[in-house]
């Protein structure tokens, strides 16, 4: 009798343990998610690894469905990876109406969202709605800044990140408002990404470019013309796992 009931109370603990795991929705539906694996092979895998078997928390891939009030009702915490192909054909190219009201909906009622904007050639932001996501949290996000290939980006130390952190950078677009997460590296040091934490335990982080959210640092790419850079930003994995842990508590 003891042994079946040890073995119950297992049971419902593996459950509760279960029950409590974290999800996390990394949104890629509105680009094809190939452009993603094009310029790091090895995206997915990363989040897989950081948010299943370092953070023991549920990765969901979000390929094709809207990110409207249902979905997002799952959602612990929601990173949208921005589109990277201006000239793509998808099902779903720009945030729908009701994704923007619902994701507007969901930070003001106590969820958590990255948002990843990339640059004008790549984006055609007004037409994607970055700014419906960010504009009402007291963020805005403007146009692209002069290029710096592979300047790389520096980690501001704040209540999100503590440790000072090489991030991948090579252009993005302008961003205002907010607390400074990390900063361009130059002489002016544009802000990179912010955030802001809300009343209602709803919390915002924005970035004027991708490259960090896709992990791009270390990753060699190859230039038309033949010439090879291996990209800065050899902490990003490690900044995108701690940015996600304090997203979540």
């Amino acid at each position: 009798m003891k042994k079946i009931l040890f073995v119950i109370l297992m049971a419902t603990c593996t459950i509760s343990i279960s029950a409590q795991k974290k999800n996390v929705i990394i949104d890629v539906s509105h680009d094809v998610d190939t452009i993603y694996t094009y310029v790091n092979p090895n995206i997915f895998n990363l989040y897989k690894d950081i948010v299943e078997k370092q953070m023991g928390a549920n990765l969901i891939i979000n390929k094709d469905k809207e990110l409207n009030e249902a979905l997002l009702s799952e959602a612990d915490l929601l990173v949208i990876l921005s589109p990277l192909n201006r000239e793509r054909v998808t099902t779903k190219r720009d945030l729908t109406s009701v994704e923007r009201k619902d994701i507007v909906n969901y930070v003001q009622n106590g969820g958590r969202l990255i948002l990843f904007m990339d640059e004008e050639h790549r984006v055609d932001m007004k037409a994607f709605g970055g700014n419906d996501i960010v504009v009402p949290f007291g963020m805005e996000y403007g146009i692209d800044l002069p290029p710096k290939p592979n300047a790389g980006a520096t980690t501001v130390k704040s209540e999100v990140i503590q440790n000072e952190y090489e991030l991948s950078y090579s252009g993005s677009r302008s961003i205002t408002g907010g607390t400074p997460i990390s900063r361009m590296n130059s002489d002016a040091a544009p802000v990179h990404g912010a955030y802001v934490k809300l009343d209602s335990n709803g919390k915002i982080a924005a970035f004027g470019e991708t490259m960090t959210g896709l992990m791009m640092g270390g990753v060699e790419a190859t230039f038309p013309n033949g010439m090879k850079v291996v990209w800065k930003g050899k902490d990003d994995a490690t900044f995108m796992k701690e940015l996600m842990e304090w997203m979540l508590k």
